[in-house]
Formats: C-alpha cells, structure tokens, sequence
C-alpha cells in the first residue's frame, strides 16, 4: 500500500480502501500519509495539479497516458503574480513600509476556483470506490466544481444543495455542467438530506459525521498550493523559494490545512529548508477560528454571528485541523470588517484580479499582521484569493459600485465619471 489514512490526534494507521469516515481508534481526523515521497519536485513539463502526480494518492485511480484521471481540465498551475497596488494599501498608516506581496490567483481554475482542486482529487477516487451518483452542498464553489469533474467523470446523477445566499451565476453553472442545483430554503436542513441520500446509495462529497466523504483527498489537493508557490518562487531572482507568510481565508479550514501540509512534506523530504507561517482571514461577523487562538482554546467552537458579505466562509465554525496548523507555523488568526474586505476587493482589482468577498479577506487582513509586528518590511507574503468576484454579483456590488446607463454623448459621459474625458 503506497499509502495509508493516519489520524491527526492519536496516529492510528488505517487502510484506506476500508473508506472510513474517521479515526476507528479515537474518532480523530485522517489525512493521507504516503510511504515514499520524492526527494525533489518534478521535472516535467507538465503545469497543472497532476504534475505532481507522485506527490498524490493514485492507487487505485484510472489515469490516461498523461498521467491524470479522465475528469481532469488543466486545474491548478495558478498564477503567483506580485500586487503593488495591495502592498501600497497594506503599507498605508503605517511609519514602516509592507510586506512585498504575492496573489495566488486561484480564478484561474476551471470551475474560478479553487475547489478545483480537491474536486480534481475527490471525484476519481469516488469513482474507484463505485460511485454512480455524487451529492453535495455549497453556497457556490464547492458544488460548481464537484458537478463540473462529476459530470467529466461520467456521472450521470449530479446534485448540489445550495444556500439562500448563493448566486445565479453558480445556479447556471452547476446546471451547465448537467448537474441539478436546488436551493433550500433552510440550508440549515442540507445535511439531513445528504445524510438520506447517502443511506439510499449516493457519494456525499460533503463533509457528514460517520460518513466516507472523500474529505482525506480534500487536503492532498490543496496541498498542491504548497509546491506550486515553492516552485514559481524559485523562478524569482533573489527570492526565497518559502515565503515568510502565506494568508489564506478560512471557512472548515480544509485549503489552509492542506497548503501546510504540502509544506511539511516539502520540508520533511528535504526540499525547502522551511516552512511558512499560516495566517487565516475570516470575517468579523462570523471568526470562530480567530476567537480560539485568542483565546487559547483548545477546540474551535461557534460563531453565530450574522451571516458575512464573504459567504463562501459564512460557517459557524472551523476545524480544529485549522488551528493546529495556524499555532504549529508560528502564524495568528485575524478576522477583517465588511469595509477592509470590500477595500481589498479593489485594492486587488487594481492589480488585475476580480476576487468574491471571501478570497478577498486574506489580503484584508494583512494589514492587521503589519501592525501586529508579525509581518515587516523584508517579507514575502503569498495572499491566497481563492475564488472569482465574477459569480458574486450582488455581495461585490458594494465595493465597485454599478455601472451608470447614460446617453451616447461625451458631456453625459462627463458627468458620470470620476475624471475629465475631454483632457488631452
């Protein structure tokens, strides 16, 4: 077995083809602990997520002659781009200037997300196990991307469980994959519906106590985060090849978890020398995770505040995976206001990329780690925006604004622009 499930809490090795929902011994979170791992990142010309195909768990999967499963699109190979326009607003106020600034452009994904990534991961092992029918349950992302590598995959049986605050743009993209998406009215009920689904056949690729979800393959695609800042970094002259930081917005804590976990392995077979410390951004009105490290909790517990402009991470919870990570790093947890968020969505925007609510929280929060003194001048930060402002119309309408209709004349242009048109 060139893998087995091992438990966060008590470090019992499990089989995975006996496909458990938990630890077995203590009820305690699994992840993928692979036996060999290589000594270096691959050679290979390949870009996307299964480049690093021997980095991940492929027993058992049906890969074509390029290595990759059936489903896969090209997900991951994301752009590390700099952000000068968010280093300057993260540097305003301050006596010092900020941290040099790096975007991981997750939009760039198939499905404008990152979801993508453990879609690409969870599908083909959910169709290894026999799954002819695949559920799940989001406020966008996650559905969109399970229907879409579903639906590549050849399941014909898609359904995805939406939230009252979920938008048409992810409405039409789910159902232009073939998937069917509904919208509760109480998303509060989605679990039990999944966990009935689940008792009548269906593969829930959403998280259900004392169900197979998939979810230890949810951090091995994340991870690929990880090798691919390592990577693109190491193409930057004088640049160190493991940032000092690396901000991630935090709903379940899964993409943060993951990411550190691609580092450790960098680390531990030697690769990279160190590891970054792990920031996660949430929302004020919502930050379970944020009031645990302050408050040097053990456990993360619950949040429920009012539902946030960022949605995507509207959960009354995290994981404590999460947290372990943030403290094991040398990292902190910060929570931003609607306004930083909606800054960061048009600091970002000037830099060339569109992000939802959500994504935008890891770059408003980067501030709040300058004037803490965790983050300074000489640093190199990688802001992860997960997901696309495209398919959040409505929760980005407020940071840019609506665009004015007006008569074809240059003088009516005037007057609804912030600038002289007629200037030469």
């Amino acid at each position: 077995m060139p893998y087995v499930f091992e438990c966060l809490s008590c470090g019992a090795s499990i089989d995975p083809d006996q496909r458990p929902a938990d630890c077995p011994e203590c009820g305690g979170t699994l992840e993928v602990a692979h036996d060999d791992l290589p000594d270096s990142l691959p050679d290979s010309g390949r870009t996307d997520l299964w480049r690093y195909a021997d980095w991940l768990p492929t027993a058992g999967l049906e890969l074509g002659t390029e290595g990759a499963p059936p489903s896969s699109m090209g997900e991951g190979g994301t752009p590390l781009v700099k952000a000068p326009h968010l280093s300057e607003t993260t540097a305003a106020g301050f006596d010092a200037e900020g941290p040099e600034l790096y975007l991981k452009n997750e939009t760039t994904n198939p499905t404008w997300s990152w979801k993508d990534r453990l879609a690409s991961v969870v599908v083909p092992h959910a169709v290894a196990g026999g799954a002819d029918r695949i559920a799940t349950s989001s406020t966008g992302n996650h559905a969109s991307a399970i229907a879409a590598y579903a639906s590549r995959a050849g399941i014909e049986r898609v359904l995805g469980f939406l939230s009252p605050s979920s938008e048409p743009p992810h409405h039409r993209q789910i159902r232009a994959y073939g998937a069917e998406a509904i919208r509760l009215t109480d998303y509060g009920e989605r679990k039990r519906l999944l966990r009935q689904l689940a008792d009548s056949g269906w593969f829930v690729a959403y998280n259900l106590a004392d169900r197979f979800t998939g979810q230890p393959y949810v951090y091995e695609g994340y991870k690929t985060i990880a090798y691919e800042i390592v990577e693109k970094l190491r193409e930057v002259p004088g640049a160190s090849e493991v940032p000092d930081a690396v901000v991630v917005p935090v709903g379940a804590g899964d993409g943060l978890y993951g990411i550190w976990k691609g580092f450790r392995e960098l680390s531990a077979n030697g690769i990279v020398a160190d590891k970054p410390r792990m920031i996660s951004a949430e929302s004020d009105e919502r930050h379970p995770l944020a009031a645990a490290f302050d408050a040097d909790a053990e456990s993360v517990g619950r949040d429920d505040g009012p539902e946030p402009l960022s949605t995507s991470t509207m959960g009354a919870t995290s994981g404590d995976h999460a947290l372990a990570a943030v403290r094991a790093s040398g990292g902190a947890a910060y929570a931003a206001s609607r306004e930083s968020v909606e800054d960061a969505i048009r600091a970002v925007g000037r830099d060339g990329v569109f992000l939802e609510p959500a994504s935008a929280l890891a770059s408003a929060v980067v501030s709040q780690a300058v004037e803490e003194g965790l983050l300074g001048p000489d640093d190199t930060v990688v802001a992860v925006g997960t997901g696309a402002g495209v398919a959040w119309p409505e929760k980005t309408a407020g940071a840019v604004g609506e665009s004015p209709t007006v008569e074809p004349e240059l003088d009516a242009i005037g007057e609804a622009v912030p600038f002289d048109v007629d200037s030469t």
